[in-house]
């Protein structure tokens, strides 16, 4: 299943870029994101690509169904990968949970806006692959991230703002 967002910022290209460039940054949106057991577990810092790989523990709150719950548990451990083409202002995103058999991943691309200020440009691909009931597993689970996604841009804005 795929599907777009976009997250819009007050600030220019030039602070968006080197917020997302930043393991201050992603350590800081974890811990607003009230995330556990954060660790940086890879980070490549280089004049033409960033890449980061965050693991961390969260609450399992999307609304899945009952065999699901039982089967990843309360808690979710989730490795999460950021890879950005500094001069192509293009990056990915690549999320595994533990224990299910979903792949989520994203294509991203930073624009400016007419305003002045800048955007994030997702297109999200979820898949499930159990028979049968996948595609219903993938709705739910991008449900999931479209409610979250405002709250997601909203901390991505906090940021943006103290640093300015």
């Amino acid at each position: 299943m795929k599907f777009d967002d976009k997250h819009s910022f007050r600030q220019p290209v030039e602070a968006l870029t080197k917020m997302y460039f930043s393991r201050a940054y992603h350590e800081r949106k974890y811990d607003m994101m009230k995330a556990r057991n954060v660790e940086v577990l890879e980070l490549v810092d280089e004049p033409d690509r960033f890449h980061i790989v965050v693991r961390f523990s969260t609450d399992a709150d999307a609304p899945l169904p009952d065999f699901a719950k039982r089967v990843i548990g309360d808690s979710l451990a989730i490795t999460q990968t950021d890879s950005w083409d500094r001069k192509a202002l293009k990056g990915t995103i690549n999320v595994e949970i533990k224990g299910a058999p979903v792949k989520v991943s994203a294509d991203m691309v930073i624009r400016s806006e007419p305003s002045g200020g800048a955007s994030n440009n997702f297109v999200w691909n979820v898949q499930c692959g159990i028979p049968l009931i996948g595609g219903k597993i993938e709705k739910i689970i991008a449900g999931d991230i479209q409610s979250k996604a405002g709250a997601d841009a909203a901390r991505s804005q906090k940021i943006l703002d103290e640093q300015s």
